[in-house]
């Protein structure tokens, strides 16, 4: 939500949503002092009863805490660093977490609301908890909440991800091991970026080398036709290669839905590609990514969450459309920066409770070809093969179109690019337009007032520098 009003600048959003979201992750902290200061009250609210719940019964996890009190108030801090209420209960929330840590860098799995005692004695918290810690060194730059993290993700790496053991986030099916696995992965790259140990490095690898075990890789997408609910359907437009599954098991959903829609695992896989030069995690997230408008509603522009529904998943409400934006952005940002060689890249937030490793962007300026610019709003492709990314230059009237072809051939685009949409009104004309390079060169680009004609390769990357002068 904050990523959106970011780049958009629609002052509605940051005057009719922000400020009532941000109220409910403040409730969502308990306040109050005692056992639970600072921990999450419960991952859903119940209008009728105006409170918060938990899953699997009155419990609290650290995990939660997590999730719902340091990475969300996190992911508000960047964007807002000078929030001051929601830095204290951020602050809060990390003392909690810090607390709640055992000597050898574990957590429990809960604690009983009523009681205060460790329930699920059964069960051993092998999930990326540590995160949580993680992001309270980045906001709040105290040293002791990153040696925190390394011994919660010391022990993780050498309990949960050397041995292949996993737990799962969602309560309602006894925490089977779900999507928090592919967290465990992004969490240990992140630890890595933070403290430049290799060790951090390889074992997120090892973990998202697991979770490809939760990805669908078949059947192999053809042209056949298959009558779905009434409807013919090429084979590939209902594939579920690529795809992953919520949770599976006996208990688990994958059984009668299949897996699901919200593909927050593919930015980390192109990521993994970048790192490890293995085929299979940039096959499986461009396969995720692609080709999935036969799930999308026709009235709420929203995917369905489980592959069974098609496209009768998602309702009025915008059940998971965060998500589905947040992911969407992540993969696709991912694959700006594989695509350019690095020379494309924009800071990343914390990833999002709790589907997956997608994080959000925009609160701070990127990096296009050596020259700072903010992710903006806008699509100048008239190709639904070719995706859209723009970008604005921080120094000087400048607008970037960072355009991806997403099929493996060499494709012919036409690009429509309004300056007045373009700059917000600020300009009529376009003075220069340039096609930059990843080696740093550039080429003038012949054009009319607002339309280009542009070859990109199949997979490739087009970066379109357009020039202005200002009228205001």
């Amino acid at each position: 939500m904050w990523m959106l009003a970011r780049v958009t600048g629609d002052s509605r959003l940051f005057r009719d949503r922000l400020p009532f979201a941000r109220n409910f992750k403040l409730k969502q902290v308990q306040a109050e002092p005692g056992f639970f200061q600072g921990a999450a009250v419960g991952q859903y609210y119940l209008p009728k009863g105006r409170r918060f719940t938990e899953e699997w019964g009155e419990y609290v996890e650290p995990v939660a805490l997590t999730y719902y009190a340091l990475l969300d108030l996190g992911n508000i801090l960047l964007f807002f660093p000078n929030d001051a209420e929601a830095k204290v209960r951020f602050q809060e929330s990390a003392e909690r977490l810090l607390k709640w840590q055992r000597t050898d860098g574990s957590w429990e799995v809960g604690y009983d609301r009523r009681t205060e005692q460790p329930n699920f004695r059964d069960l051993t918290d092998y999930r990326p908890t540590f995160y949580g810690l993680l992001a309270a060194h980045r906001i709040l730059g105290d040293p002791k909440y990153l040696a925190a993290a390394r011994r919660g993700a010391d022990w993780l790496v050498e309990n949960a991800v050397e041995k292949g053991r996993f737990l799962g986030v969602c309560g309602d099916v006894r925490f089977l091991p779900d999507f928090a696995t592919a967290q465990i992965a992004q969490a240990l790259l992140d630890l890595h970026a933070a403290t430049g140990e290799s060790r951090y490095r390889e074992a997120g690898i090892a973990a998202a080398r697991f979770y490809v075990t939760s990805i669908y890789t078949h059947p192999i997408a053809s042209t056949d036709t298959r009558s779905v609910k009434g409807v013919t359907r090429a084979e590939w437009e209902i594939n579920q290669a690529g795809l992953g599954f919520e949770h599976g098991g006996l208990m688990g959903s994958a059984v009668h839905n299949g897996p699901i829609l919200l593909a927050s695992h593919a930015g980390l896989f192109i990521r993994v590609f970048q790192l490890t030069g293995e085929t299979i995690f940039r096959d499986l997230a461009r396969s995720a990514a692609v080709a999935r408008e036969a799930f999308v509603n026709a009235d709420t522009s929203v995917a369905s969450y489980y592959w069974h529904a098609m496209d009768d998943g998602a309702g009025r409400f915008p059940h998971h459309a965060w998500w589905q934006i947040g992911w969407i952005m992540d993969y696709l940002v991912a694959e700006l920066e594989l695509r350019s060689q690095g020379r494309v890249s924009f800071q990343r937030g914390f990833f999002t409770p709790k589907v997956g490793p997608h994080a959000s962007y925009g609160f701070a300026p990127g990096r296009i070809f050596g020259e700072a610019a903010d992710l903006s709003w806008g699509d100048a492709s008239a190709d639904p093969a070719v995706d859209c990314i723009v970008a604005r230059a921080l120094d000087g009237n400048r607008v970037f179109l960072l355009l991806m072809n997403e099929v493996g051939k060499e494709r012919t685009c036409k690009v429509l690019a309004e300056p007045g949409s373009l700059t917000g009104g600020r300009a009529a004309a376009w003075s220069q337009a340039r096609m930059l390079s990843p080696d740093g060169s550039s080429q003038v680009v012949e054009a009319g007032s607002d339309s280009f004609t542009l070859t990109i390769p199949g997979h490739g990357l087009a970066v379109l520098a357009l020039d202005f002068e200002s009228n205001n």
